[in-house]
C-alpha cells in the first residue's frame, strides 16, 4: 500500500541563532575543515536548498517516529548525526558509519567537543556490508548517497540490518527520467567531470519517483511515503525529498 505526502511543500525556515562554534581540528590535513563547506556547497548548488535546513527536517523526521536505535548508513560530515544527537526531544542512540577513517577522526572529536559522545558512535567499516546484526537497527537513515551506489544491493544491505517494523529514511534528490539526457543534465554532468573534478557525482544517476518506490517494494519494504521538500521549478525538474519506507 502506498501512502504519499502532497507533491509540493515549502522548506521550512528555521533559527540557528545563536550558533555553535565548530572544533578545532588537531592534527588532521588542513583541507578537511573545508569539507563541510564544500559538501554544503555543491548539495545547494545541486538540489536548491541549504545544506543545514534539509538536514534538520530529516532529523524532524526520525524523531517523529520514535525510534531510538538508530543506524546512519554514511557519516560523510558528521552534521546530520550530531545535530540529530544533539536535539533534546531525541532520546536515542546512534551508530554512524564511514569508510574514511580521516572523516571519522573528524567525527568523532565533533563529536567530543559538543558532548554526544554517549549519543553517538563512530565506526569505520568496508563496503558493502555493515559491522551490524541482522534485524539491529530500529531505523536506519541515509542522507543523500543512495545514488552512488548499485541501489538493490544498498536496499537490502539497509533491509538487513533492520528490525521487523523498522523503517528506513532516505534524504535523496529524484530527478525524472526526462531530465538525464536534457540539455541541461548534459551541461551538469560535463561540469561535474571537468570543472568540479567530481567523477563520482558525474556518473551518479539520480532515480525518479516512481523508480524508487518500485525499488523500494522490490526490496520488501510494505509501505513508502515521499515527502517533497521544495517546489519543482518544472516537470522535468529534480526534487530533494525524504522517502521512509517500512520493513
Amino acid at each position: 500500500m502506498k501512502n504519499e505526502a502532497p507533491a509540493a511543500e515549502k522548506q521550512k525556515k528555521f533559527d540557528f541563532t545563536p550558533s555553535r562554534p565548530r572544533p578545532l581540528l588537531s592534527g588532521l590535513p588542513g583541507k578537511i575543515d573545508g569539507y563541510e563547506e564544500g559538501v554544503a556547497s555543491y548539495f545547494r548548488w545541486r538540489t536548491g536548498l541549504d545544506y543545514y535546513l534539509a538536514l534538520d527536517q530529516i532529523a524532524d523526521f526520525v524523531i517523529q517516529t520514535g525510534r531510538i536505535r538508530v543506524v546512519d548508513l554514511l557519516t560523510d560530515t558528521a552534521a546530520f548525526a550530531l545535530r540529530l544527537a544533539g536535539r533534546k526531544p531525541f532520546h536515542g542512540r546512534i551508530y554512524s558509519f564511514d569508510t574514511n577513517i580521516t572523516l571519522l577522526e573528524r567525527a568523532k572529536q565533533r563529536a567530543a567537543h559538543l558532548d554526544l559522545e554517549q549519543i553517538v558512535e563512530f565506526r569505520h567499516f568496508q563496503e558493502p556490508r555493515l559491522p551490524v546484526p541482522d534485524g539491529h537497527a530500529e531505523l536506519a537513515v541515509s542522507v543523500f548517497d543512495l545514488h552512488r551506489h548499485p541501489p538493490e544491493q544498498y536496499l537490502g544491505e539497509a533491509m538487513r540490518i533492520l528490525a521487523r517494523d523498522g523503517h528506513l529514511i532516505l534524504g535523496e534528490y529524484l530527478e525524472p527520467r526526462s531530465a538525464r539526457n536534457s540539455p541541461v543534465g548534459l551541461w551538469r554532468r560535463a561540469h561535474l567531470r571537468f570543472v568540479q573534478k567530481n567523477s563520482v557525482e558525474a556518473r551518479a544517476v539520480y532515480p525518479d519517483r516512481e523508480e524508487v518506490i518500485d525499488l523500494l517494494f522490490r526490496s520488501g519494504f510494505r509501505q513508502v511515503i515521499v515527502q517533497e521538500l521544495n517546489a519543482r521549478p518544472s516537470r522535468h525538474s529534480g526534487v530533494f525529498s525524504i522517502i521512509a519506507a517500512t520493513k
